[in-house]
């Protein structure tokens, strides 16, 4: 089974999310906001799994 990390050199679009899922995490991780860090987590899992999806495509 391939992961994002593997397959996204396939696709760009799929590359660019991973790395706007990356990006969020490390926001979220520095967010002193509860509430702001959960959002920003919840994106970023929302982006990974479309990478993901679109990584494996093909």
């Amino acid at each position: 089974m391939k992961n994002a990390d593997s397959a996204d050199c396939k696709s760009p679009r799929a590359r660019k999310l991973k790395t706007e899922s990356d990006n969020c995490l490390a926001i979220a991780i520095r967010e002193r906001d509860s509430e702001v860090a959960a959002l920003l987590i919840d994106e970023a899992a929302k982006l990974a799994r479309r990478s993901k999806e679109l990584a494996t495509k093909g």
